[in-house]
């Protein structure tokens, strides 16, 4: 099997198990806990998400590229990523820590921010960027099942009404150290015992090459949940929870983003150091899949988003329809900045990279304040696809001053492929929703292999033998 193509199949089982379980998960907690008790644990899980970015800092970029390139610095490079990374975690515990003192909350909310705090100790012991470096995402496709399926497991067990909502933030700290783990097992028969160390040539050159990805990947992340986090600060727990619902179901359709980045970093990082003449085809066909996979989710939940959040989160979230029908769009545009942005990262443009994302997110973050106070949750949506789009036009910049994707007329026809596909799902919805998605659903797949919009050549991207040697 291509390795690209093996790759992604793996890391898209692993995302597919996380995502359904964290879906599952999201479903129960929202029944459970109510709208208010459900906006309380997105905004806490927001909070998170900060702290887990700044132990990154830009350091699991550089870290899958660094690798990529030359396995045998692996056990070093671990080494020093791991003691880089618990020190920026100090330091994100101690920022919740004091700003769950600080915020007019609930005492409820604010021990879910201390809980919350585990986390992200936790998930800086996480190993995932080494196997995602070396290219053996089965690892990580089973670490994450386990994860999943144990923060599910006992979420389900612990959490059984709104007095128990402080039990979600311990469940998910058990089962992401249940993940690290497994991955150790792994890493410890081809590498050894993981040493943390603080080589100085290392660490300067990680911190060097880091900063600018680590201040992008903060000002992102901070754009990413900020309508959350201003929903609950600025109006009330209730539209906060209301918001949550749409922005989970959006970020389920993210795993496919995450399955991207993951296999095109390594790609079109050899491909920039071994192989640059071919990148206007490794980026063409990229973008022609990037098409064919985001265009049919974003019509299809834009028809069908009623059903499916009654469905998913009950008749009480109806009002997260027209949320979703928005937010949907941010799918579409991450897909296409993570193919820029990737591309500049490959080539050694981090700082262009760090430029053009703080910008874009500085317009975004004005645009989902204003959105907040203007219209609430629908409002927010609206500035958070505005700035992503803001952030995929500065990337094309300098993107396409770098190199002109190969694409043909065959990049219209994920787009035409679409209409069959709404006309289908028009005519059934009224129906039955499940029945008009996947009759859409295969019209439209129809429609793009017979147009030859996309081919089973193009999802393998690139055939073994053209690939430059790992070292």
């Amino acid at each position: 099997m291509r390795r690209p193509t093996r790759n992604a199949l793996f890391l898209l089982i692993g995302e597919v198990s996380a995502r359904l379980f964290g879906f599952l998960v999201a479903a129960f907690l929202a029944r459970r806990l109510g709208i208010a008790g459900f906006g309380q644990v997105g905004f806490a899980m927001s909070i998170m998400a900060y702290g887990v970015v700044i132990t990154k800092f830009g350091l699991l970029t550089v870290g899958i590229r660094e690798s990529a390139q030359k396995r045998s610095a692996v056990p070093r490079l671990t080494g020093n990523v791991l003691s880089l990374r618990l020190i920026l975690s100090a330091v994100a515990v101690v920022g919740m820590l004091v700003f769950a003192v600080l915020v007019n909350k609930e005492p409820s909310v604010k021990w879910l921010l201390v809980l919350f705090a585990l986390g992200v100790v936790v998930q800086t012991l996480l190993l995932e960027w080494v196997f995602t470096g070396v290219e053996r995402m089965e690892h990580i496709t089973i670490a994450r099942i386990v994860t999943s399926f144990c923060y599910f497991g006992l979420v389900a067990v612990l959490v059984r009404g709104p007095a128990g909502i402080l039990y979600v933030p311990i469940a998910l700290a058990g089962a992401t150290l249940l993940g690290t783990i497994v991955l150790l097992v792994p890493y410890m028969r081809t590498f050894g015992w993981p040493r943390l160390r603080l080589d100085r040539p290392v660490c300067a050159f990680l911190i060097r090459s880091a900063w600018p990805i680590g201040i992008a990947s903060v000002v992102t992340q901070f754009h990413v949940n900020f309508a959350i986090v201003g929903l609950a600060l600025i109006r009330t727990d209730y539209e906060a929870g209301l918001y949550t619902a749409a922005h989970r179901l959006v970020f389920f359709l993210l795993m496919l983003d995450r399955v991207f980045q993951a296999v095109f970093l390594p790609v079109i990082s050899r491909y920039v150091k071994s192989n640059i003449n071919r990148l206007a085809e490794l980026t063409g066909t990229a973008l022609r899949v990037i098409l064919a996979i985001g265009l049919p989710f974003c019509f299809g939940v834009l028809l069908l988003a009623q059903p499916v959040v009654r469905f998913v989160f009950g008749p009480d979230y109806a009002q997260s329809a027209p949320i979703l029908q928005v937010l949907v769009w941010f799918f579409l545009l991450s897909l296409l900045s993570s193919l820029a942005g990737f591309t500049l990262l490959a080539s050694r443009q981090e700082r262009r990279f760090a430029r053009n994302t703080g910008i874009g997110v500085a317009v975004s973050l004005v645009l989902i304040g204003t959105g907040i106070v203007l219209l609430g949750g629908r409002g927010g949506a609206a500035g958070m696809v505005l700035g992503e789009a803001c952030i995929l036009g500065l990337m094309a910049y300098d993107f396409l001053r770098m190199v002109k994707p190969r694409i043909g007329w065959r990049i219209m026809i994920p787009l035409l492929a679409c209409i069959p596909m709404v006309i289908i799902m028009v005519l059934v919805r009224d129906w039955n929703w499940l029945m008009a998605a996947l009759a859409g659903g295969g019209a439209y797949l129809a429609a793009l292999f017979l147009g030859k919009g996309l081919t089973l050549d193009d999802l393998g991207l690139i055939k073994r033998h053209d690939w430059p040697a790992g070292r």
